[in-house]
């Protein structure tokens, strides 16, 4: 008996394509993994699958009743480790019906988990659905995941298969990275799933929008469920005015708590270089020749960017919402630019997407040392000549500091400008008549 969730009551062509790609792989008795960053809505895609009455039918076809699905949702057990994920597994089996109670110490899970997988009808066909699986992903080790690959073999049809729901791509499986078939990525709502998930928020909240209302909400959130939801909500409460622009509504809904923390589950997904990348496309910038490409291709994927058409020279972010929400917030922080000294001669200039090292002449080195010594603050040229020459400074005059300055800056500028996409930006700023202030 299917477990009851909501998502039973969705219409039978809910996330089609999704829903067709993990069930074309357990269909070939493969596993997958199923990806989607914060409020994607990934948790509903598998949870759909194992309760809807249509589901199964719909995919699987004349070979529907050969299936049985189990659903252990992590979050649910109390550290997800490997004895409560395998016991849970193996309840849901008993609970099922699908297999009888093993003669195994109740302590020897692993050895239970087998005998009951055994004593199941060998042409079942078995899938095991790990939801929330993140926190276990990072703890399991090598054995768990090698015990899953002996789980599956030890059936005489090999007819077991795995699908891990992670917020990001999990690393290589060990053996059971053999039986993997394409990695599945969840994003945004299409629009006929999107006005299907208002239209449920409307019967629940008891309210009726019209279809100028449904419309902007649809093209501020861009369709993540998470962000959709909570804008439904807070429409139906009077909260926002959604007769406004994108932009404006955008601005209304991040005075919500929710939204704002769902905008940073939503931004803590992403490593410091994804951060950066959707800090430029927010920006309307191109990006840095070094950036990662498989990043940009990844972040595409998953719903958060949209390739440039004819004529754009850059990435855009496909959801007002989030851009509003990374200009408002996020731009200024992961713009941050790093020059820091490394004795004896180098230099690293770096921003959160990107670094480089650059190597100085032991003079140009000891004027960015006394520069970066004391940022933001001006340092009088005798200043600075006393530091770099020393017992020499006597006879050194502001001009050739102005033509080490001069130098330093040539090598610096343009590395800066190229990663800050700022032709304008100089490392060393001449205050007049007093000396010189580093400004990184």
């Amino acid at each position: 008996m299917s477990p009851t969730y909501k998502e039973a009551a969705f219409p039978a062509e809910y996330r089609a394509a999704q829903v067709r790609q993990i069930m074309a792989a357990v269909f070939k008795l493969r596993s997958i993994a199923v990806t989607g960053l914060a409020g994607m809505g990934k948790s509903n895609v598998v949870r759909f699958m194992v309760a809807h009455p249509q589901v199964r039918a719909r995919y699987l076809r004349e070979r529907a009743n050969d299936y049985a699905f189990i659903h252990v949702d992590c979050t649910g057990l109390i550290e997800s480790t490997e004895a409560e994920i395998l016991g849970e597994i193996a309840s849901q089996l008993q609970r099922e019906g699908l297999a009888h109670d093993a003669e195994a110490p109740v302590d020897a899970v692993r050895h239970r988990l087998k005998e009951l997988i055994l004593a199941m009808d060998p042409r079942l066909n078995l899938v095991v659905i790990m939801d929330d699986f993140d926190e276990a992903a990072t703890t399991l080790n090598k054995t768990f995941f090698n015990y899953l690959f002996h789980l599956r073999n030890a059936r005489a049809l090999g007819n077991l298969s795995y699908v891990f729901v992670t917020r990001r791509p999990m690393g290589r499986l060990y053996e059971l990275q053999e039986l993997l078939d394409d990695g599945c990525i969840v994003g945004p709502l299409g629009d006929t799933d999107a006005l299907g998930l208002i239209r449920r928020d409307e019967a629940r909240l008891g309210c009726t929008f019209d279809a100028t209302q449904r419309a902007r909400l649809i093209a501020c959130t861009a369709g993540y469920p998470g962000f959709l939801k909570n804008a439904d909500e807070l429409l139906a409460s009077g909260y926002v005015d959604a007769r406004l622009s994108c932009e404006e509504v955008a601005g209304q809904l991040l005075h919500s708590d929710k939204i704002k923390s769902l905008c940073e589950e939503l931004w803590n997904d992403l490593d410091t270089a994804e951060q950066q990348i959707v800090v430029n496309a927010a920006r309307h910038r191109p990006l840095p020749s070094s950036a990662d490409r498989s990043r940009v291709t990844y972040l595409q994927q998953s719903g958060l960017l949209v390739k440039p058409e004819a004529g754009q020279s850059s990435e855009t972010i496909l959801c007002p919402l989030f851009k509003t929400f990374i200009l408002k917030s996020k731009a200024a922080a992961t713009g941050a630019l790093r020059i820091t000294p490394i004795p004896p001669n180098q230099v690293e200039i770096g921003t959160a997407l990107s670094q480089e090292r650059v190597t100085l002449s032991p003079k140009l080195f000891a004027v960015l040392l006394a520069l970066a010594e004391a940022p933001g603050q001006v340092l009088s040229s005798d200043e600075i000549i006393t530091r770099v020459y020393g017992a020499e400074a006597a006879g050194v005059t502001n001009a050739a500091l102005a033509q080490l300055v001069k130098r330093l800056r040539s090598v610096l500028d343009p590395c800066v400008q190229k990663m800050t996409d700022d032709r304008t930006h100089t490392c060393v700023e001449t205050v007049r008549n007093t000396g010189y202030r580093f400004t990184g």
